[in-house]
């Protein structure tokens, strides 16, 4: 079994039901919508057809909403594209239609820059240093020039945006619709800067659902990884963003953060997403290139939890080779990792968590001690699964949880090979006779179970 998930972004590449079943046969775990992109009746549509596939294919599928953030871009650019060299002088103007400027709909824009700052526009393709501010006006000398195109993305990486910001507009008006309309499973929250962007987030989806929504944190800014620590603290996973983190840091700072992300979260019970061109030249070649495989397993040699595919899916022209792809690389890379190193158990430096630690960390060595069948964990938030997962154990976990929302954000966790939904209270003797019943567990084999809860803590073996 394939245990790193795969998150797939859908787009005009992969609306089509048919499409979508062959991509969850390939491998595919969550579904992505991405907000900086599409309508909300194209949304509503692709959600219908994924909970058709769901339920066809039996497989579960967990929907991301994916907020667009304080994106900052260009406005309309006259005839579609303008060239700049090196050495010209850009005014960048907050208000429409001022002549000899390029429009830029940011009113803060001014006040957040500074001068001798850089400011990047196409994902730095066009470097710009800022010479001047005055009232609604930036002026700026091109370093490295190119075409100026409408609506390209700006980065301003020695600035901190204001913290209102961090949640704009259009993004409260979507998160409403996806929490309301489209009942996402998790959404993630862009250009965190610090933990109380993370706070707001969750406060605003409390308006609108008591559902604890799955948060991920996407690290892309400079100074989230100032606060990286405190910012795990406070989600429910975080996204190592690397397309926007290497513009706003150094490229080759890019894989150093990539591994401590992965390390702290996993150290914190935390699920990893790595995401930014994993398979680019996938968008138009059926083959991947051997940089990005040996890239994929590396991630996997670093114990991520799950990849995440952007234009892969959305508009590649090979949305299910990328997926069988991803999922054969993580399949061989989980197996040499089984192959040659030993259970990769994580203390945790929260005092109130070391017991739960230790009696998951016991579980899993216990597991494979006895060469059991599976570890079969009974979470009713996803708390009891994060605490032995984070653990890597060899043997597969299956879950079982009262919730079916709980049972969606179990999806992001690595390593689960079967999630159950059932209500009423958990037995674990009725459990494994429920799971010899419908052939999970066979006859001759043993079986591990752990529950931690306020009320309950326990760890047991049964012979089937």
């Amino acid at each position: 079994m394939k245990r790193t998930k795969i998150i797939a972004t859908l787009g005009p590449a992969t609306e089509k039901k048919e499409t979508l079943l062959k991509m969850v046969d390939a491998g595919m775990n969550i579904a992505r919508l991405n907000f900086s992109h599409g309508s909300y009746d194209e949304f509503k549509n692709i959600v219908q057809t994924l909970r058709l596939v769901e339920a066809e294919s039996g497989h579960l599928i967990s929907i991301m909403q994916d907020l667009q953030g304080p994106k900052i871009r260009l406005g309309e650019i006259p005839e579609e594209k303008m060239l700049v060299s090196r050495g010209d002088i850009i005014t960048f103007c907050t208000k429409k239609g001022v002549k000899g400027t390029v429009h830029v709909p940011y009113s803060a824009l001014p006040k957040v820059v500074k001068r001798g700052q850089r400011l990047l526009i196409e994902d730095g393709l066009i470097r710009t240093k800022i010479l001047s501010t005055s009232g609604d006006k930036v002026r700026a000398k091109v370093v490295s020039g190119g075409y100026l195109k409408s609506h390209k993305g700006i980065n301003i990486p020695e600035t901190r945006l204001p913290a209102s910001a961090a949640l704009t507009v259009k993004d409260r008006k979507d998160l409403k619709f996806g929490v309301q309309t489209l009942k996402v499973d998790a959404i993630a929250v862009s250009f965190v800067e610090s933990a109380e962007d993370i706070i707001r987030v969750r406060k605003e989806i409390a308006k609108y659902t008591s559902r604890r929504i799955h948060i991920v944190a996407k690290i892309e800014r400079a100074e989230a990884l100032k606060n990286l620590e405190q910012i795990i603290d406070v989600t429910d996973g975080v996204m190592v963003a690397r397309g926007d983190l290497g513009i706003e840091t150094k490229a080759e700072k890019v894989p150093i953060a990539q591994r401590k992300m992965i390390a702290l979260a996993r150290v914190k019970g935390k699920p990893v997403i790595v995401a930014t061109q994993i398979l680019q030249s996938m968008v138009s070649s059926p083959i991947a290139t051997r940089a990005e495989v040996s890239d994929a397993a590396t991630a996997i040699f670093e114990l991520a939890d799950a990849f995440m595919l952007s234009n892969e899916t959305a508009v590649g022209q090979y949305p299910v080779q990328a997926v069988k792809t991803l999922a054969r690389v993580a399949k061989a890379t989980e197996a040499e990792i089984f192959r040659n190193q030993e259970l990769a158990p994580t203390a945790t430096t929260i005092p109130s968590m070391q017991e739960d630690g230790a009696i998951a960390l016991n579980a899993c060595v216990l597991a494979e001690n006895l060469d059991a069948r599976a570890i079969v964990v009974m979470t009713e938030s996803g708390f009891t699964a994060a605490q032995v997962l984070k653990n890597r154990p060899k043997i597969p976990v299956i879950a079982i949880t009262k919730d079916e929302f709980i049972a969606h954000k179990l999806n992001f966790l690595w390593g689960i090979e079967k999630i159950i939904v059932k209500k009423g209270a958990y037995r674990s003797e009725d459990m494994k006779n429920q799971l010899k019943k419908d052939g999970t567990l066979k006859p001759g084999e043993k079986v591990i179970f752990v529950k931690l809860s306020d009320k309950k803590r326990s760890l047991v073996a049964l012979d089937v």
